[in-house]
């Protein structure tokens, strides 16, 4: 199933309806919105087609799982306007979500779902930057990089 839509699914004011089987429940999925949502979900959809082995060594390919929790961590922390992350998987089916600023730097490691080791640096936490634990409150993630799009604004029209 592609993270962008299901190919069963049927539009529905802002979201999706997802048949969930047989018992005919549904499911109201909403599609997440923003600058940055189309080019990180065609990105992941890559992600998560990856085949094992795809590093040439022993990589997993990224989980639905992990790739889904990902879009629910960008939706908690991009604004709309917000320019998309880099987002790069790593060799255990993790991923890592990155925006690099002339000012400072924020990566988000996704590990597994509520599993997100979060680093950050701008000029005034020095070289080593700060690193937090988050599990589903990606607040401080959210002020950083409305922080650092701001500076960079800022910067740019100066």
């Amino acid at each position: 199933m592609s993270l962008r839509q299901s190919t069963d699914a049927t539009a529905f004011s802002g979201g999706r309806i997802v048949p969930l089987g047989a018992s005919q429940a549904r499911l109201i999925v909403n599609q997440p919105q923003g600058d940055w949502c189309e080019s990180a979900l065609k990105r992941l959809d890559e992600l998560a087609a990856l085949q094992p082995g795809w590093d040439g060594y022993s990589g997993v390919p990224v989980s639905f799982s992990n790739a889904n929790f990902a879009v629910k961590v960008l939706e908690a922390v991009c604004g709309l306007d917000s320019r998309p992350p880099q987002i790069v998987p790593g060799s255990n089916g993790d991923l890592q979500l990155e925006w690099h600023f002339p000012n400072g730097t924020i990566e988000l490691h996704v590990r597994a779902a509520n599993d997100v080791l979060a680093w950050y640096r701008d000029d005034s936490t020095g070289p080593d930057g700060i690193e937090l634990p988050m599990t589903t409150n990606f607040i401080a993630a959210a002020k950083w990089l409305e922080d650092l799009e701001s500076a960079s604004a800022a910067a740019a029209a100066a």
